[in-house]
């Protein structure tokens, strides 16, 4: 995400540009989600797409947003995907 001058806390991107590089976590968009955000959170611009780190903070965010799921725990019935930045 570009920003046009340096904002607080971004940074540098790959690109030579100023910006920040946002982590997102949705319901799911099926017959049964709702497609709501869950966690959102801001990173610098030259954070790192396999910050595993970062992904399990926001997973814990998100698992705690929604009622009735132990974040700690969350069961078999929680499918987790992610794009090619979150393996691990």
């Amino acid at each position: 995400m570009t920003a046009h001058s340096d904002k607080e806390h971004a940074k540098p991107t790959f690109k030579k540009g100023y910006g920040f590089h946002p982590l997102c976590v949705f319901v799911d968009h099926g017959q049964g989600g709702t497609g709501e955000p869950l966690a959102m959170l801001l990173r610098a611009g030259n954070a790192g797409s396999n910050t595993a780190a970062d992904h399990e903070l926001l997973i814990k965010a998100a698992l705690a947003a929604v009622p009735g799921i132990n974040p700690s725990r969350p069961g078999k019935k929680v499918l987790i995907r992610t794009d090619g930045g979150g393996e691990r």
